[in-house]
């Protein structure tokens, strides 16, 4: 084999040693380091690769090759760099040791092909050797007999040259004066040109400062409008979502001033009702089925504008949330265009997450504020509430209870008014018999 090849072995070889003693994980370098810029590759197929080109060498390597411009003398250089100054840092910077190490030996693989035997048969290789050293001997013979007959091929070659140029002389003569007479017709032609050329020249390096300004200018241009256009559309979604919140925000104070107006009706509806119940109250003949006309008047009374009180409560909560919720996404849209100018000169990934958390924020549903339920009156709501659910799973017989409490009440409410109504029927009576006895 091959000097040349044997050196390229022997390299590959120190290179396997060295790619086990220099890398001590067994495992892909990206799991090993936790690096996701790093290869996932491990130790075994980076050995694996130069164990191949030494196969290669093996089995196709040549004994005679053709290296004039040292190419696979250069190769033994690289490999003994390769394993000196690269392989040892594969373990500390495995992104890049990692390509120079596969890259160099693909090349040495590319290199190693047109050196080495085509055909896989050892007897196709024993009768090249075989035709080559014939070819040796006789080129051998050839340059033995090279200084007798190259005198007899100058002179040969002397006498063939005076017979052709004897019988072309006249040929050539007149060839000769025409060619002179053509040649200055060129060179008058070609000075003429030369001037049209040099300015037309001239015309196309000023044209081409000229494109090269406007190209300048229409780059600048081009990088104004995409700035407009960005911190347009950040004003345009700014505008938007302030627009919409204002618009929260005024219906928000319509609903406090229905809530106020609400309050104001219940507290002067309520206090008449109050004072009539009083004056009622303050008489001694009244009836309980009066007495419970007019409860029952100053519930319904208050019971509108409580009702409606409830209800702008919710909204204006609902609407200030959401209000809100639309004021931060303005004034996200007004910032984003100048934290991202910021960024810029960071880098990338800070960029990203700009971006990103700007999606986040813009993406993100109003109605992720607004209640899931909607309930239809306080007592709705109240039964509806966790504090409620959890009384009627912790106490079974919590329900039972309230109807067994209600059904009381309603009861002793009706026994009241059958009494109240027995006593109203009684005072006639007493007063009739009076009168009689104020007769007699």
């Amino acid at each position: 084999m091959n000097q040349v090849l044997l050196d390229i072995k022997d390299e590959l070889n120190n290179i396997i040693q060295q790619l086990e003693s220099s890398i001590s994980s067994e495992d892909v370098l990206n799991y090993a380091r936790n690096g996701w810029a790093y290869p996932g590759i491990a130790r075994e197929e980076l050995v694996t690769e130069a164990q191949k080109v030494i196969t290669l060498i093996e089995t196709k390597g040549n004994d005679e090759i053709n290296d004039e411009n040292n190419v696979l003398s250069r190769y033994v250089k690289a490999l003994e760099f390769l394993r000196a100054n690269t392989i040892p840092q594969i373990w500390g910077n495995p992104h890049e040791a990692v390509s120079a190490y596969i890259i160099t030996i693909n090349a040495l693989r590319t290199a190693l092909e047109p050196f080495l035997i085509k055909d896989d048969s050892k007897e196709l290789a024993i009768r090249l050797k075989n035709q080559r050293k014939r070819v040796r001997s006789l080129e051998a013979t050839l340059n033995d007999l090279e200084p007798r007959t190259s005198p007899l091929k100058d002179m040969v070659s002397s006498i063939e040259q005076a017979h052709e140029t004897a019988e072309q002389l006249p040929t050539d003569l007149e060839s000769l004066r025409e060619a002179r007479k053509t040649i200055s017709q060129l060179v008058t032609e070609s000075t003429a040109d030369k001037t049209a050329v040099s300015n037309t020249k001239t015309e196309i390096e000023k044209l081409q400062a000229e494109l090269k300004d406007a190209s300048q200018e229409a780059k600048d241009i081009l990088e104004e409008c995409k700035s407009t256009y960005a911190a347009a559309t950040s004003v345009g979604l700014a505008a938007a979502f302030s627009e919409r919140s204002d618009s929260l925000s005024t219906s928000m104070w319509v609903w406090v001033g229905g809530l106020v107006l609400s309050l104001s009706a219940g507290g002067y509806f309520g206090s008449v009702q109050l004072q009539k119940l009083l004056e009622l109250m303050a008489q001694q003949d009244i009836s309980s089925l009066s007495m419970s006309i007019n409860f029952i008047m100053a519930i319904l009374s208050i019971g509108a504008p409580i009702w409606f009180s409830w209800l702008a409560t919710k909204q204006i909560g609902q609407r200030f949330k959401l209000s809100e919720d639309y004021a931060f996404k303005a004034s996200v849209s007004r910032a984003y265009e100048g934290f991202r100018k910021e960024t810029t000169r960071f880098d990338n990934e800070m960029e990203a997450k700009l971006l990103s958390s700007a999606l986040t924020r813009l993406d993100e549903l109003p109605l992720r504020l607004v209640e899931a339920e909607s309930h239809g009156s306080p007592w709705h709501e109240l039964a509806s509430s966790n504090i409620v659910k959890q009384a009627m799973s912790k106490i079974p017989s919590f329900p039972d209870k309230v109807k067994e409490l209600a059904g009381n009440v309603m009861s002793e409410r009706q026994e009241s008014i059958k009494v109240n109504q027995g006593k109203n029927k009684s005072i006639p009576r007493k007063n009739d018999d009076s009168s009689d006895e104020d007769d007699v």
